[in-house]
């Protein structure tokens, strides 16, 4: 008589590790919906003060910040830089823009075309606020062929607030400035700062880093993208009694303006990465160059789109309210788009 290839008790053992082996991928896919659920039910897209719980931890800028930034080109003007650091652990992704280089255009939404869409006015718009579709970073660059591209503005839903109606849906309103070709989408918000933008109709255009959302501390500029909080001013780096990590999206400048730095960090799994503080990150923008920075929208809005694809190791669904991003006109002739220089 054959020799059985498998002996009974085998059979009986290996049946049961398969047995178990296929009940935890279904307690996997069963609890995919509910994971998926529970992290857009906890994770902020928008919060409009810090978290109140301090972080102890006191981790050394060497650990962060590399010897030397080495950027890689992605086109003419344009460069990026890539860390990580495994044992925080830490990923963060920057890019550098001279904003001096020709044919370079700003884009942004939403947009004169947008407030066309919705069927509202210009005068309409004026009587705020502004409820209006959102839209991903990633799309936005892709729409708008945007070499880079960022979230900026904290935002809300229809109500103004962010609850379970906002994190699942698409509508949005913004809680700050948001400025296009000179004309204002949304109200300002005196108590954070924004990232401003002369046009190149007289001169290269310049950004600028204010601390409070004003009439006049916005005046002059026909582009302006409200965020929280500046973080670094005359290199001097800013205190903040609360050090949470988190993802973060932030801007820098260099130069008197001309040259535009986008940070982004990760945080949203905090295995891969667990974030950065508002401090830390002013330590980048210091390290980098920057006189002055600021902080966008954080938490799982922070995106940065090079070339539309996202530069973040992970797939989130947020959809942002606003966005701006830059592409360059090979042609040099005047740009047809809204909202550009």
């Amino acid at each position: 008589m054959a020799r059985p290839l498998i002996s009974g008790g085998r059979f009986f053992c290996y049946m049961y590790v398969y047995n178990c082996i296929l009940q935890q991928k279904r307690r996997i896919i069963l609890s995919f919906p509910v994971t998926v659920l529970a992290v857009l039910l906890v994770s902020c897209a928008s919060r409009p003060v810090p978290d109140i719980v301090s972080d102890q931890k006191q981790i050394p800028a060497a650990k962060y910040i590399p010897a030397s930034f080495k950027w890689q080109t992605v086109c003419t003007g344009i460069s990026r830089f890539d860390f990580e650091y495994r044992m925080m652990p830490v990923r963060y992704h920057a890019v550098r823009i001279d904003l001096d280089t020709p044919g370079l255009q700003i884009v942004a939404y939403p947009d004169q075309n947008t407030v066309k869409k919705t069927g509202t006015t210009q005068k309409t718009v004026l009587q705020q606020p502004f409820i209006f579709p959102g839209m991903r970073t990633q799309t936005f660059a892709r729409k708008y062929k945007c070499i880079v591209a960022m979230n900026a503005t904290p935002f809300a839903g229809q109500d103004g607030k962010w609850n379970l109606a906002a994190k699942l849906g698409t509508v949005r309103q913004l809680s700050g400035i948001h400025i296009v070709n000179g004309l204002q989408l949304s109200p300002p918000s005196s108590n954070y700062c924004a990232l401003v933008f002369t046009d190149n109709k007289t001169s290269a255009p310049r950004a600028a880093v204010v601390d409070s959302q004003t009439p006049e501390t916005l005046s002059g500029y026909p582009y302006a993208f409200g965020g929280f909080f500046t973080i670094l001013r005359n290199g001097v780096k800013r205190k903040f009694a609360v050090t949470t990590y988190d993802s973060r999206s932030g801007a820098g400048i260099s130069d008197n303006g001309r040259i535009l730095y986008l940070l982004v960090v990760e945080g949203e799994i905090p295995e891969k990465s667990a974030g950065l503080s508002y401090p830390q990150c002013a330590d980048i923008f210091a390290a980098m160059g920057c006189n002055d920075a600021m902080e966008f929208d954080g938490g799982s809005s922070s995106q940065l789109s090079i070339n539309g694809r996202s530069v973040l190791s992970y797939f989130f669904t947020v959809v942002e309210g606003n966005s701006f991003g830059f592409y360059i006109n090979s042609t040099d002739k005047k740009n047809t788009k809204s909202g550009s220089f």
